[in-house]
């Protein structure tokens, strides 16, 4: 599992990505909310995002304000890490339901915030040894799969793009890739499709186009982890 960790403080930094690393995450740093922007976009493969509030250029208010407005990020978990007093935070915090770490960070909340802020979310792919124990295929076969997967999934990545970047009415063919997502238990990629299926059915058909954004990050994110299986 990926996480975003935003924080301007070097040392705060380093404790969390090495108590995060012990504990089998994969970390990336941003100094600054634009910087975690930055990365946001370039990354798709971050599911978590922990940010400290008072930093310089966009601070973590403004930082998770602007994520939550963007429709491929809106449903990414955020944990908030400051160490503003918990008396201190309403007054400088006015949205609700937000999660807090508050520092020194202590190892076991951090990672048990963590698994509560994730638990959720679903996995990219189903693990792929299950996969293979249910459609009772062997693992070379199976391999042989994700790789066909993954030129599909580059495909409509391109396709994608070029749609975001000059808009057509013609609707995008998303079928095979449906069924192949079935196929390797793609289950957050199938949630987004079927999404997109009950706009295109419905009153929503305009709101298509603003979720190719999501879309893209969700296609993008498999074809990091699908690059790393087959490495």
């Amino acid at each position: 599992m990926n996480v975003l960790i935003v924080e301007d403080n070097p040392i705060s930094a380093k404790v969390l990505e090495h108590t995060l690393d012990k504990y089998g995450y994969e970390t990336l740093t941003a100094h600054d909310g634009d910087q975690a922007l930055e990365f946001l976009e370039s990354h798709p493969e971050i599911e978590l995002l922990i940010t400290d509030i008072m930093m310089p250029k966009t601070n973590g208010v403004d930082l998770v304000r602007k994520i939550k407005k963007r429709y491929e990020w809106s449903d990414l978990p955020i944990l908030v890490c400051t160490s503003l007093k918990p008396t201190s935070i309403n007054n400088a915090i006015p949205m609700p339901g937000w999660k807090y770490l508050f520092k020194p960070i202590q190892a076991d909340s951090l990672i048990r915030m963590v698994k509560e802020a994730v638990s959720q979310q679903r996995a990219v792919l189903q693990n792929p040894d299950q996969t293979m124990a249910q459609i009772g295929m062997d693992s070379q076969a199976f391999l042989e799969i994700l790789d066909d997967f993954l030129k599909v999934v580059k495909d409509k990545i391109a396709l994608l793009e070029e749609q975001i970047e000059q808009p057509s009415d013609a609707p995008l063919d998303l079928q095979h890739l449906m069924e192949s997502a079935k196929l390797v238990r793609a289950d957050r990629l199938i949630d987004v499709l079927e999404r997109l299926n009950r706009f295109g059915a419905g009153i929503k058909k305009d709101s298509i186009p603003s979720m190719y954004p999501l879309l893209l990050r969700e296609l993008k994110s498999m074809q990091y982890y699908l690059t790393l299986y087959s490495s």
